[in-house]
């Protein structure tokens, strides 16, 4: 395979899912699209709700600060659609293609991107690999 997945450690059959964390739909970004609709891309914004792990330091001074435990972690639109098709039914192939009918331009060079973000996603443990 002489693309840049396997730098990243992303296999193009291997197929990503979700792992169980707080988030939800914000707003919608307002371009109804039907490609969209037709691979499940609700086209909304994704926030993701990560839970702030805290050193006894770090607690007390939160404590003090009133500092949030939750941190929201808002997606943009080309990751928000990534969310929502990571579904633990397709492929890091198939998400690619789907992204590159619905996005197009905006999202060249898609594999990259996207094998990007997903390595992202499970930088931050809400995404895995099976």
């Amino acid at each position: 395979m002489g693309d840049n997945l396997m730098s990243l450690h992303i296999e193009i059959d291997s197929i990503p899912i979700r792992v169980p964390c707080l988030w939800e739909y914000g707003n919608s970004y307002d371009t109804p699209n039907r490609t969209l609709d037709d691979h499940g891309i609700s086209d909304k914004q994704v926030v993701i709700f990560i839970k702030k792990e805290f050193n006894r330091l770090e607690l007390l001074v939160a404590r003090i600060t009133r500092a949030p435990r939750l941190l929201r972690r808002p997606l943009d639109k080309l990751n928000s659609a990534l969310w929502d098709l990571i579904d633990g039914n397709r492929t890091l192939l198939q998400i690619i293609q789907i992204m590159e009918d619905c996005y197009e331009e905006e999202i060249i060079p898609a594999r990259q991107r996207c094998s990007a973000s997903i390595s992202k996603l499970i930088e931050l443990n809400l995404v895995e690999l099976k």
